[in-house]
């Protein structure tokens, strides 16, 4: 295949796992060393620490969408100049970016983002978006997150976890995003043709609160439990689900 192709579709599968807000996606598309840089500030080295740059707007957004204006690629290298679009709190948030994208051709991922942006401007206009989502009680937050599993997607479903979230279920824990995402990737087949209904969610305080729910299905009862949450900064960090009878 030529290099430039290559490199094209390298780093067009960035892009598209980035408007996924798929964190799984981001990160097969990332080299494991790779780094990525906010020109002139201090770049993120590693792929853990570029995840976490990225995850702190993705896991917040409604959507994103990034739009390319114009692109070049050249060997390696690309440079693609473009309107990152993210939408907070159902409002959009726009900023302009060049991105210099380096793309490894031995695993076919992209090692090096060098993106030059007003990053300054863009904090002032975010940064009271994030305080006011990082403020959120845990009573908001499962809330919000019920509504995610109500559509049945698993990217919303996880969208409100931390990155090292723990999912304990009592045969089983799923640390982290990534885990806790393929877990509810299996819950749209495990309730089809079966109703999941939710309790009132009951907070005991900011960071904690449980809900209790039943499966039925033609056959009755399927399952029910409660779920008890923990909520640190806007984020679920911990849930534990416990059950009245078999898992479902």
């Amino acid at each position: 295949m030529n290099e430039d192709l290559r490199t094209r579709q390298t780093i067009d599968r960035l892009l598209l796992a980035i408007e996924s807000r798929d964190l799984r996606a981001v990160q097969a598309a990332l080299h494991p060393n790779a780094t990525w840089q906010n020109v002139p500030h201090p770049a993120a080295k590693g792929r853990p620490a570029v995840m976490a740059l990225l995850a702190n707007i993705l896991c917040w957004s409604d959507q994103v969408r990034w739009d390319v204006i114009s692109s070049s690629v050249e060997g390696r290298v690309g440079w693609y100049e473009r309107v990152d679009r993210f939408w907070l709190l159902g409002e959009e948030h726009a900023v302009e970016c060049n991105g210099v994208f380096t793309a490894d051709p031995a695993t076919d991922t992209v090692s090096e983002v060098r993106d030059y942006v007003d990053l300054g401007e863009w904090r002032d206009r975010v940064t009271p978006v994030w305080q006011k989502l990082a403020a959120r009680s845990a009573e908001e937050v499962v809330l919000q997150h019920l509504g995610a599993v109500a559509t049945r997607d698993p990217v919303a479903m996880t969208s409100d976890y931390a990155l090292d979230a723990v999912l304990a279920r009592p045969d089983t824990h799923h640390t982290g995003w990534s885990e806790i995402a393929d877990y509810f990737e299996t819950v749209p087949a495990r309730l089809k043709d079966r109703e999941l209904a939710f309790g009132d969610v009951k907070a005991t305080d900011q960071h904690h609160a449980e809900v209790a729910w039943e499966i039925t299905g033609a056959e009755g009862r399927v399952a029910s439990g409660r779920d008890e949450f923990v909520v640190t900064e806007g984020r679920i960090t911990q849930q534990r689900t416990w059950l009245d009878s078999d898992d479902f």
